[in-house]
């Protein structure tokens, strides 16, 4: 089936995977559009990222970044508000594809508040509204996009934001992530065979079960990017868990419980330069394979940044394909759509 385009494309009706292969250019564009927006020199004791869904992960993939690139401590934030360490001292990236996003607008208000710095992300909205107010650097995405498809200019746009300020110098690695993305797309996109199409088969291989996907170190925040991927495009139950921790709790419920056999496991598995991880996923490899299908995804790319994506890439395949195989639209949301519609009724 996968290999029928014409049958995915019927499914497919905003075009979800036209927006994947892209991801490689909204990269560099978003690179670009940051370093537009940047302030320059700016001095700052810590990097905070407000946003929820497809707005935060990259600044999950932002933050994974920067700590192997810069001595400064950044951190995620998804809820109405933000911990009392976030002050003046704090850079504030208040990121929300749509611009409406309330979590966010009620962080971002509250930062403000608080005299930190900040710059605002999104398409419009009333974020773009408070950051002319306030008179803060906007940096405008293009519009009309689903908003967790827009992750390249996401990171690009965060990337190129503390490059423009100074903070960081991102050109390279943003360089060499666009490189391995289009490598990702030659081999896992839409016209490439099953046979051939490492994506589509793993799809495949994971029809019918509750995939938990893996990470460790750098790879972390982009299992959380699968799980997240498998629920939205491929309406499936999905989660994700990372290593080392799991080998001190989870791995008790995957061996002990016979349930487990109705789930996959897919290890994400970036560059082990500790041989103590190397041995760690071979070993958790060798016991959960006892109970459930284990799959391992590779990443690849020269600079960090790089292998991220290449595992974020893979992932947003496997979920497209996922959804194909269902039977469903991987552009449809209505659970989130119906909730947003309680909320808004409960407050009037």
């Amino acid at each position: 089936m996968l290999d029928d385009l014409n049958a995915v494309k019927s499914l497919d009706t905003r075009d979800l995977l036209g927006m994947t292969a892209h991801m490689p250019e909204h990269l560099i564009e978003g690179f670009q559009l940051g370093r537009s927006a940047a302030p320059d020199g700016l001095e700052i004791g810590r990097i905070a990222v407000c946003g929820l869904g497809g707005s935060a992960i990259g600044g999950d993939l932002l933050c994974a970044w920067l700590s192997g690139v810069s001595e400064i401590p950044c951190g995620v934030y998804r809820s109405y508000s933000i911990p009392n360490h976030i002050g003046r001292d704090s850079l504030v990236l208040a990121v929300s594809y749509s611009g409406n996003t309330e979590e966010t607008l009620s962080m971002a208000k509250q930062a403000l508040d608080r005299g930190s710095g900040m710059i605002a992300v999104s398409s419009g909205g009333q974020l773009k509204d408070i950051a002319a107010e306030r008179d803060i650097p906007h940096c405008s995405l293009p519009s009309g996009l689903v908003p967790r498809s827009a992750i390249g200019y996401m990171l690009g746009c965060l990337t190129g934001v503390l490059d423009g300020a100074g903070i960081v110098k991102g050109r390279a690695d943003i360089d060499d992530s666009a490189d391995v993305l289009g490598r990702v797309l030659s081999d896992c996109g839409p016209e490439i065979g099953t046979d051939r199409n490492p994506a589509k088969r793993l799809a495949h291989e994971l029809h019918g079960t509750v995939p938990v996907v893996i990470g460790h170190d750098a790879s972390i925040p982009v299992a959380r990017r699968w799980a997240s991927q498998f629920n939205e495009n491929a309406k499936m139950v999905a989660f994700s868990d990372e290593l080392p921790e799991m080998n001190h709790n989870g791995i008790v419920g995957w061996i002990s419980d016979t349930l487990s056999r109705g789930f996959s496991m897919i290890i994400l598995e970036q560059d082990q330069r500790d041989s103590r991880m190397s041995k760690r996923i071979e070993a958790t490899k060798a016991m959960v394979s006892e109970r459930m299908q284990v799959f391992s995804s590779s990443a690849v790319g020269e600079s960090p940044l790089g292998r991220m994506l290449s595992q974020v890439m893979v992932g947003d395949y496997v979920s497209l394909y996922s959804a194909f195989l269902r039977g469903v639209d991987p552009s449809t949301t209505e659970p989130i759509d119906e909730l947003k519609r309680i909320m808004t009724n409960e407050r009037i």
